[in-house]
């Protein structure tokens, strides 16, 4: 089967979150500098939004939108109505018998044209790329499904696979698990953006070897705005938001909040800047400064420009975050940073990102009953030996680096 010379590349993208964004952003435009005889196709859920985004690059539609209509009338992909997941299912297992049908250069039966062109797309690339991102786990139900379809197609056409800087696991089921299994134990090299938690999560689905290692989230060398975004030299950025919260424990999470916010008021000459990464995040912020109104604190307004608020968390003095990117570019910036947690999935993800950087420490689960007593002490803690942490930082980010070249070497084998 001949190969074009084409390398396919999807993420969690393509949406309104800033963090994936910048991903895709640092992911095509390290493609596109190391391969330059290759065409690189950036698969996304909405050409038009990736194409104001990303105008430099080349877009076209993920399996998500080509396959389950995600974005389009009749959608299956969200699992919003309870007959999509098996219609979903059903359609997945419709397309891996057409695949075979593209294989052979037979004609696909009952297929929209969308889904021939991905099939063949497929069918020709020299490289299926996993942008990284956390949408390989239990927790992102139909993007864990759709990952694992396209891994199979891949092996159907012969189309390695790569997976970098992934959150991948939480499996939330047996299922899950032997889906995950059969799919990628299939793909060529797996990186993660953890130190422990997605390797054991993997392992546990017999899924091991030198091609599973961590290296670093891909938005850790993302760019950032050269112009300064806030008129303050002495500000926090806090982000923190109500994903997956409903009714009561949205006003009990931001009663904590407060406590939080009002240790650092009280204590310091800092003020406070809420930084939207989505821009549902404003919800929060808004029913906060409705509760609790403070002249110190500046809400950041929301824009598609993952370069500005990158900028503002590197012209601050310190970043708390739920969100994982905000960590993630205050790690790239040399901000000290500490994560708060309410589940296991961002426990999975936040946690799994500061022990790269040898952070892990400096968590905070506001589900546990002295997550304020334990959030003072990180404060002072990191307050009093910032300049020590950020040599930590600077030295751990030398060796994922390393680890991201080693990568990148494997997957230039892969291409030669």
């Amino acid at each position: 089967m001949k190969k074009s010379r084409n390398i396919l590349v999807t993420g969690g993208y393509g949406y309104t979150n800033l963090g994936d964004e910048a991903q895709c952003e640092a992911t095509l435009e390290l493609l596109t500098k190391r391969y330059p005889q290759y065409q690189i196709i950036n698969l996304t859920p909405d050409v038009n939004h990736s194409k104001d985004i990303h105008p430099k690059f080349f877009h076209d539609y993920a399996s998500r939108t080509a396959f389950f209509n995600q974005g389009l009338p009749f959608n299956i992909y969200s699992f919003g109505k309870i007959w999509t997941i098996p219609v979903f299912l059903l359609k997945s297992l419709w397309i891996l018998f057409n695949s075979y049908l593209v294989k052979y250069d037979l004609p696909p039966l009952f297929l929209n044209p969308r889904s021939v062109k991905f099939l063949q797309q497929l069918k020709e690339a020299s490289l299926f790329y996993y942008c990284g991102g956390g949408f390989l786990t239990g927790k992102t139900l139909s993007r864990l499904w759709d990952g694992i379809l396209i891994c199979l197609l891949c092996k159907i056409f012969k189309t390695p696979v790569v997976m970098s800087g992934q959150t991948i696991g939480v499996w939330n089921g047996i299922y899950n698990e032997l889906f995950a299994k059969w799919a990628f134990k299939s793909v060529n090299v797996i990186t993660v953006r953890d130190e422990e938690f997605s390797l054991k999560d993997l392992e546990k689905i017999g899924i091991k070897g030198e091609h599973c290692f961590a290296t670093h989230d891909d938005a850790l060398h993302s760019p950032k705005s050269e112009e300064r975004q806030i008129d303050c030299d002495n500000y926090i950025t806090l982000n923190f938001h109500y994903w997956g919260m409903k009714g009561k424990q949205k006003e009990i999470y931001i009663d904590k909040i407060n406590k939080i916010v009002n240790y650092i008021i009280d204590n310091t000459n800092y003020n406070i800047v809420f930084i939207p990464m989505t821009q549902t995040d404003t919800d929060s912020f808004d029913d906060y400064l409705k509760k609790y109104p403070n002249d110190r604190i500046k809400v950041y307004e929301f824009n598609l420009d993952f370069r500005k608020i990158r900028r503002v968390i590197a012209d601050s003095k310190m970043c708390i975050t739920m969100k994982h990117h905000p960590i993630i570019f205050a790690m790239g910036e040399d901000v000290p940073t500490i994560s708060l947690a309410f589940s296991d999935y961002y426990v999975h993800k936040n946690v799994g990102a500061l022990a790269q950087y040898g952070q892990e420490k400096f968590s905070v689960n506001l589900e546990d009953n002295n997550y304020y007593e334990k959030f003072t002490q990180l404060y002072k803690e990191l307050s009093e030996n910032r300049n020590e942490i950020i040599s930590v930082i600077q030295n751990r980010k030398s060796i994922l680096d390393e680890r991201k070249e080693k990568f990148l070497q494997m997957v230039d084998k892969i291409l030669n």
